[in-house]
């Protein structure tokens, strides 16, 4: 959703008429601030009843055009069945006949960003100058976060430990337990562990693990609140993972441990990213489990994550 603002931006100015989004209303709210659209259709799960209903409502709005950013065949056959006029995509994951128009997909691997703006290519419509993502915080956000986390004071640097995509893509929680340790002893500042959807188990391991228990919390946040946090971060030490995205276009310092896939996938320009990786043989292998003992990320070391914290921090 992050690398999709670019494209989300040229969008707006290459319309006249509404847009309207589709998806989880949870997730909307990293787009707050923006005005990329002009209504929303909340979609909560995917249980059959709910797609065919989905289905209904669009085709009695009778609209004209779709643009699917997911490569999923179920997005390409809801706009199918609603007899959405034009649908535009990439033909991947044999939906292609369901599409009107195919996006032209690139001979080499290509960023995710460019690989949404192709789109507005094939619409015809113009790039704006955001080639990079950017995120707003609210003052509702920033509010309604006062009020319930009186607590958090700056400064502190804010852990994500966690990753949806699978265990490859996770750095060690000893690991981050002796950069915490690290950073409390160092610089006396408070660490925040902010786990995602069934992740808590982890936060709690990397918290066990420590010695400086006292300067650690772990903090359950939802999409809202987690943008305001992460905003007000000294730094952000993450796994390769969809909060890195959301530090990074708030122009916070983001120190991300990259571990089995491709940078390439996720690169755009930009001073606040800041990748460490290991020399390792067999990455990237885009895999989501490992079968050779974790090498990609066990390869980075604690101290090295540590040297690059107190060049931001310097």
């Amino acid at each position: 959703m992050v690398m999709a603002i670019p494209f989300l931006s040229s969008l707006r100015t290459s319309v006249y008429g509404e847009i309207w989004g589709i998806g989880k209303s949870n997730a909307i709210h990293i787009y707050n601030g923006h005005n990329f659209f002009d209504r929303f259709i909340p979609i909560e799960n995917k249980n059959l009843i709910t797609f065919f209903d989905t289905i209904t409502f669009l085709k009695r709005s009778g609209f004209k055009r779709g643009v699917l950013l997911p490569h999923s065949f179920r997005s390409a056959l809801m706009f199918f069945l609603a007899d959405v006029g034009e649908r535009v995509g990439y033909a991947r994951n044999k939906r292609g006949f369901m599409l009107t128009h195919h996006v032209a997909e690139g001979t080499v691997l290509e960023p995710t960003v460019e690989h949404y703006l192709k789109i507005i290519d094939t619409l015809g419509g113009r790039r704006t100058t955001m080639d990079a993502p950017s995120l707003i915080i609210t003052e509702d956000e920033e509010q309604i976060f006062n009020e319930k986390y009186m607590n958090i004071n700056k400064p502190y640097i804010a852990f994500i430990t966690g990753a949806q995509y699978g265990s490859s893509k996770r750095w060690p929680s000893r690991n981050f337990s002796e950069l915490a340790d690290m950073i409390i002893k160092t610089y006396g500042m408070k660490v925040y562990i902010l786990p995602g959807k069934g992740e808590d188990e982890l936060a709690h391991e990397v918290y066990t693990g420590s010695t400086q228990k006292t300067g650690i919390e772990i903090k359950n946040m939802n999409i809202r609140e987690l943008k305001v946090c992460l905003s007000r971060a000294s730094a952000v030490v993450t796994n390769d993972t969809g909060p890195r995205h959301i530090s990074a276009a708030l122009s916070v310092p983001t120190v991300v441990l990259m571990g089995p896939m491709d940078e390439r996938y996720t690169f755009y320009p930009g001073m606040h990213t800041h990748t460490i990786s290991a020399n390792v043989p067999c990455s990237p292998c885009n895999r989501k489990k490992c079968d050779r003992d974790h090498e990609c990320l066990n390869g980075i070391r604690p101290e090295t994550v540590f040297t690059k914290l107190e060049e931001i921090l310097g």
